[in-house]
This record gives structure tokens, C-alpha cells and sequence, in this order.
């Protein structure tokens, strides 16, 4: 009996000693790892993922800190490939870091996630949407590698229903820039989705996005008379594809994705077409406002989605140290995987392979403004 005591006592020095080591000490900052592209061509990215990560840090020290500790952001600049993201991810860590935020471009967050999950930190990529990120090259979850926004098939699934439910179609037909991993898988999850719900795709037409002249395939989507378009892609391209669609006679009801929510876009030609998008300023929530207020008083212009989701990455990080009690990686993992998160972009909460559960938002084209139309929850528009 006294053996059995003594080897108890032992364990719970063990467990009290961990959480020790695992909780920053008084006056010992939280190390938090950013990684984005901070300099180049895509250097307007990584302003965007820094800007919203301060204003989190800001927020949390007001509210008491982490675990009663503040935090200390180490930034890497991590580029938009592979090398440059290995590197960044391995310094940060080498810095003391055990949680890093990021990174933007695919090819860097996949080599941030193999290095945290080599050295068991824990990785939330504030902007990432490719589905392999939370995978490994078996398929298999990555415990410890969670994202915000909602991949793309999420908004495929969203379209589908929104087309036949609130357009009340039938027929869809898909224009699809060509060689477009985007695009493609956009238009996967919208022909998958459309037709379990017994409805048609009736024509699914690539386009050269470097081409000026459409008519080819509009002309076999004109043949096919579907109720609306579907049209994932990219607003400078767009712009032209639209203009010569509604030319031909194409005056079908017209549905976007996030790559029309651009300040490039041209709101007179998409007038009447709906897409969507992640977040959108135009949506009538206190949060929303507030934020916009906000952030545009400290840095001059309204936030973009990038900003935003950087914000609620950090946010929900320190939440989910907070609520788990200690600064260990793995304990942080378990907690975000039954977490339900209000954050600035929405609530959110994640699916089993650490993908978030989240609406997304419909926007139209009227009148030269864009209107908030809906926000609508992912998993419960798939069309039965």
C-alpha cells in the first residue's frame, strides 16, 4: 500500500511538472510563431496577416494575456513556396515557438505542417484552402494542423444549393478557366452537389483565361439552355467573360466565387450576378462593424478577408490555450477539435479533419453595389 502511495505522489509530481514546463512562467512571454509572405511580389499578403494578428494580441492582453502571460510574435517571412516555408516554420521553432500562425500560400503551409508536426508544434493557417493541408501523404489527419477558412468545395457545395433552392435551377451550366486547380475544384463540388439534388449540368465548358474572345464555348452553353452559370474564376478575367455572355445572350442568372471578391472587379458588367465569398464588410452584424470600424482607424482602409481570418486565427488560439490550461501543443490540439469559436468571420467549429464548420456568405451584384444577400452554414445546404 505504501509503494502504491509513493508511486501516486510520483505521477502527480510528473503531471505538475509538465504543466509547469508547458505554461509560460510569470513575466515569460507566450512565443507565437507568424508565418507569411513578408517580402516580394506578395509582400501585401504577409501586411495583411500581420496587421490582423496585432490587433489580436492587442485584444487578448487587454482581456489578461494568455494564461496570464502576454505574447511575443515571432515573424518569418516564408514566401509562397515549399523552401522558403520549411525555412520559416523551422526558425520560428528554433526561436522557442511551439504555435505558428500561417502560413498563406499552399505550397508554404504544407511544408510549415510537416515541420510542426516533426517537432509537435501546433499550426493554424489563417487563409489556406487547399483539403490536403490537414492531411498527411497517406490521407491521414494531421493532429496537430488546423485551418479557418473553409475550403474550396465548401463554396461549390454553398452554390449548388443556393442555385437550386433560392434560384429555383434546374440546368446549370459551368464555365471553368482551363488548367485551373481553383476552378476545377469549384466546379467539382457544384456539379456533385447540383446533381444529387436532381438537378442537370447540361454543358461544362474550359476556358483559356488569356484569350480575349469567348464565343466558342459560350456558344455551346447558349445551345444547352441552362436556368444559371455557374462561373468559378478570377474578376480580371471575368469581367471580359460576363461582358460577352450578356452580348451573346447569355441573360441566365450568374453565380461567382471568391475570386470575384476583388476591388477589380466590374460592377456594372456583373450586375445581377451573385457569388460567393468567406466574409464580406457588407454584412449587417455588430462584429462586423465594429471590426471594419476599427481596424480602418488603425490602418486607413477596411479589412480583407486575409486580415480578418489572421485576426480570428489568433483569437482562437489563445482561446484554445486558455481553455486548455497550458501552452502544450497536443493539449491545445484536443481542445480546438471541440471548440465552437465566435469569432469576427462567424462562429466556427471543426469537422474531423480539422477543416472548419462554418457558413459562408452570398453576395449579389446590384445597382453597382455589392448586397449582402445570405450567410449560409456548409453543412446543412447539401441538397437532398
Amino acid at each position: 500500500m505504501y509503494g502504491r502511495s509513493c508511486i501516486m505522489v510520483l505521477l502527480l509530481l510528473v503531471l505538475v511538472l509538465t504543466a509547469c514546463q508547458a505554461s509560460p512562467r510569470e513575466g515569460t512571454p507566450l512565443l507565437v510563431g507568424v508565418v507569411a509572405p513578408f517580402g516580394g511580389r506578395y509582400a501585401p499578403l504577409g501586411e495583411r496577416v500581420q496587421e490582423g494578428t496585432l490587433l489580436a494580441v492587442e485584444d487578448q492582453l487587454a482581456s489578461g494575456g494568455v494564461l496570464d502571460a502576454s505574447v511575443e510574435l515571432i515573424l518569418k517571412d516564408s514566401g509562397c513556396d515549399f523552401t522558403h516555408g520549411r525555412e520559416a516554420a523551422r526558425a520560428v521553432l528554433g526561436e522557442g515557438a511551439n504555435f505558428i500562425l500561417g502560413a498563406v500560400c499552399s505550397n508554404a503551409s504544407e511544408a510549415v505542417a510537416q515541420v510542426a508536426m516533426a517537432q509537435s508544434a501546433l499550426q493554424i493557417s489563417p487563409a489556406s484552402t487547399d483539403p490536403g493541408l490537414t492531411l498527411d501523404a497517406e490521407g491521414a489527419v494531421r493532429p496537430l494542423v488546423f485551418r479557418v477558412p473553409s475550403i474550396d468545395a465548401d463554396q461549390g457545395r454553398v452554390a449548388a444549393w443556393f442555385a437550386r433552392e433560392q434560384l429555383e435551377a434546374q440546368r446549370a451550366a459551368l464555365l471553368i478557366p482551363a488548367e485551373s486547380t481553383y476552378g476545377t475544384g469549384l466546379a467539382d463540388a457544384f456539379e456533385e452537389a447540383f446533381s444529387e439534388g436532381d438537378g442537370e449540368i447540361v454543358a461544362r465548358e474550359a476556358y483559356d483565361p488569356a484569350e480575349e474572345l469567348f464565343f466558342d464555348v459560350l456558344d455551346v452553353v447558349r445551345d444547352a439552355e441552362p436556368d444559371v452559370l455557374y462561373i468559378p474564376g478570377y474578376a480580371e478575367v471575368v469581367n471580359l467573360l460576363l461582358l460577352q455572355a450578356r452580348t451573346y445572350g447569355l441573360t441566365q442568372p450568374v453565380i461567382g466565387s471568391d475570386g470575384w471578391d476583388s476591388a477589380d472587379l466590374d460592377l456594372s458588367v456583373a450586375d445581377g450576378a451573385y457569388f460567393t465569398t468567406q466574409y464580406a464588410l457588407e454584412e449587417p452584424l455588430r462584429t462586423v462593424r465594429q471590426w471594419n470600424t476599427r481596424y480602418q482607424a488603425r490602418y486607413g482602409r477596411p479589412p480583407d478577408a486575409l486580415a480578418t481570418f489572421s485576426y480570428d486565427a489568433a483569437r482562437l488560439l489563445f482561446t484554445a490555450i486558455d481553455g486548455a490550461g497550458l501552452a502544450d501543443p497536443w493539449s491545445v490540439a484536443a481542445y480546438l477539435e471541440d471548440v465552437r469559436y465566435e469569432g469576427v468571420a462567424g462562429s466556427l467549429s471543426f469537422d474531423e479533419q480539422h477543416n472548419p464548420v462554418r457558413s459562408l456568405v452570398v453576395l449579389q451584384i446590384s445597382n453597382g453595389q455589392r448586397r449582402f444577400v445570405g450567410r449560409y452554414p456548409v453543412r446543412v445546404v447539401e441538397v437532398p
